[in-house]
């Protein structure tokens, strides 16, 4: 899991910029979790100025929320706006990945095996806590491929905006009721230069993904985490 350090470089604005970008991408950060500048500027060293540089343009993208004085929210996702996010995920990631296999490359399929093969690992072992840094990393050098980088950026404003959920994949999805691997079949098909087959297996992953994330939604439509009981059972 992605976590939160020290920033000792400069620019300060980028680096926290980046490392709550990351953290929100890795699911760091629960829905509903309030973030506040004071302690963030805390764990990064850094004043409070940067963090709120960096807090400021995430909640204008959408990824945050504005929350009390000097402080944001991460938010809750319904039903319905993950429905939308789907749709949107399925068209600019299957076609990421239909481009993908137009121009593979050497050393990103080198990649991509290496992350398959310890996502994999993981799974067997049931050692998930490093799991979705390496899904995330596995998806993303499949973007990257595409070879359109304003593509890549829009891709990853919607996975910001459902990272804090994803986490609920964790464990029972992708131990238990995970079925077709997607994966591999994403990577064959790339390796393979069929752009049909890999735009389809994308897609299948993002689409059945997002049914288990709905069958959450409480009577209000809101997305919760499964208690641990119905994820060891």
């Amino acid at each position: 899991m992605t976590s939160l350090k020290r920033i000792e470089r400069e620019p300060l604005w980028d680096l926290a910029h980046a490392q709550l970008r990351d953290a929100l991408l890795a699911g760091r950060f629960a829905p509903g979790t309030v973030l506040t500048l004071r302690s963030l500027a805390e764990t990064f060293g850094t004043s409070i100025t940067p963090v709120r540089d960096a807090v400021t343009r995430l909640v204008a993208q959408g990824v945050l929320q504005q929350g009390p004085r000097n402080a944001a929210i991460v938010p809750h996702l319904t039903h319905s706006e993950l429905n939308d996010l789907t749709v949107v995920r399925c068209a600019l990631e299957g076609r990421a990945a239909r481009e993908a296999a137009r121009r593979p490359q050497a050393a990103s399929l080198e990649r991509l095996q290496a992350l398959l093969t310890k996502m994999q690992s993981l799974i067997a072992a049931r050692s998930l806590e490093s799991y979705l840094e390496h899904h995330r990393k596995f998806h993303f050098e499949i973007y990257a491929m595409s070879g359109v980088p304003i593509l890549v950026e829009t891709i990853e404003n919607m996975w910001l905006r459902c990272g804090p959920v994803l986490s609920f994949v964790i464990p029972e999805y992708v131990v238990l009721l995970k079925g077709w691997d997607h994966h591999t079949a994403t990577l064959k098909a790339i390796v393979a230069g069929d752009g049909e087959a890999a735009e389809w297996e994308i897609v299948a992953d993002i689409m059945e993904a997002a049914q288990y994330l709905s069958s959450l939604a409480d009577a209000g439509g809101q997305l919760r985490r499964p208690m641990p009981e119905a994820a060891a059972g």
